[in-house]
């Protein structure tokens, strides 16, 4: 380990119990690295599974005196630590190949033995995979587009926008995000990608495959309002003046570079809708505002997201998506420029 993190601990203190936690085996460090009394290294080891909601904040103040925090993860699998400062990612990929070297036959061999496995966890995909290639198994279908979307995140080359890779306010949905920040504080212009699919549809059917379910990536184009704890606060004017500007012709129709989804919007909660249709009054067309508001804005996650939503086919390839994506972003960066000159 000390190639790795830089020191050779001489101990290693695993579940460790967080103070003042539930006392839950989930809401234990996984690992602690120490040096006599110094706690040199905090391990949060994830295989398949994820992050909980502030998960690594509530470890990093349970263990302030750890020099270094970091997240061990497949390299194909990242859970996207940077999102919380102080932590970084660590791939089980490289720990096991340092400890192939390893002086000791045992040690060398069992991290040998697990270099080979991985391969057989997580699928192998690139550029030609089609994103609706996918097995009719629940939990591998689940991982199968996990997989993709890891995919996409790694090889948006080229691309200056910040990105990240986050599991959905929803749950077991992951979902690639990447945007452009504003002159508006804790307001950017954000696309979410992910598939399409509800979900209802989401559930396993005997007499539907997967692959004939999935509607394709959907693309999210979006005003995110972080930091608040309402939805009242979204500014609907500003959407819809973003999305005249940007997107619609002289007649408020679309304009013929991208395959938005037509539906009207139509948000669930009473304070969402009436902004909506407030929106729509105003000459917004019915089918922005597509997103999350209130239900979101007033949990842990304290944000909202309103915009309209794309419809890529589910016979893509990974690598014609990324090149889709690619070409969002002189939108992206068009939608945040809008912002910023709009008054505020």
């Amino acid at each position: 380990m000390e190639q790795l993190i830089g020191v050779a601990p001489e101990d290693v203190r695993r579940e460790v119990a967080v103070p003042g936690g539930t006392g839950r085996r989930s809401d234990r460090l996984d690992l602690l690295l120490t040096v006599g009394e110094r706690q040199v290294a905090a391990i949060e080891a994830k295989v398949l599974s994820d992050l909980g909601l502030d998960q690594l904040a509530r470890y990093a103040k349970a263990f302030p005196d750890a020099e270094r925090r970091y997240v061990l993860h497949l390299a194909a699998l990242p859970v996207n630590p940077t999102t919380t400062p102080g932590w970084y990612e660590l791939s089980w990929e490289a720990v096991l190949a340092a400890y192939s070297c390893s002086a000791h036959p045992w040690v060398a061999a069992t991290a040998t033995a697990w270099l080979r496995q991985l391969d057989t966890l997580v699928p192998a995909v690139d550029a030609d995979t089609v994103w609706n290639d996918v097995p009719d198994d629940p939990p591998a279908f689940e991982l199968a587009l996990r997989a993709r979307i890891a995919w996409l995140s790694h090889h948006l080359d080229g691309m200056t926008l910040e990105r990240d890779l986050v599991q959905s306010s929803g749950g077991g949905i992951w979902v690639l995000r990447f945007w452009s920040a504003t002159a508006v504080p804790n307001l950017r212009v954000q696309v979410e990608v992910q598939e399409g699919m509800t979900a209802y549809e989401w559930r396993h059917d005997p007499h539907r495959r997967y692959r004939d379910r999935l509607k394709g990536p959907a693309p999210v184009v979006s005003l995110r309002l972080s930091d608040v704890d309402t939805s009242e606060d979204f500014d609907w004017e500003l959407l819809r003046r973003v999305f005249a500007e940007n997107v619609l012709d002289a007649n408020g129709d679309p304009l013929p570079d991208w395959p938005w989804q037509l539906t009207p919007a139509n948000p669930r909660h009473p304070v969402d809708r009436t902004a909506w249709k407030a929106m729509v009054e105003a000459g917004g067309p019915k089918w922005l505002g597509k997103g999350f508001g209130m239900a979101v804005a007033t949990k842990a996650y304290r944000e909202c997201l309103f915009g309209a939503r794309m419809q890529f086919a589910p016979t893509l390839t990974l690598g014609q998506i990324r090149s889709e994506l690619l070409r969002l972003e002189p939108l992206v960066l068009a939608m945040s420029a809008t912002v910023d000159a709009s008054p505020h």
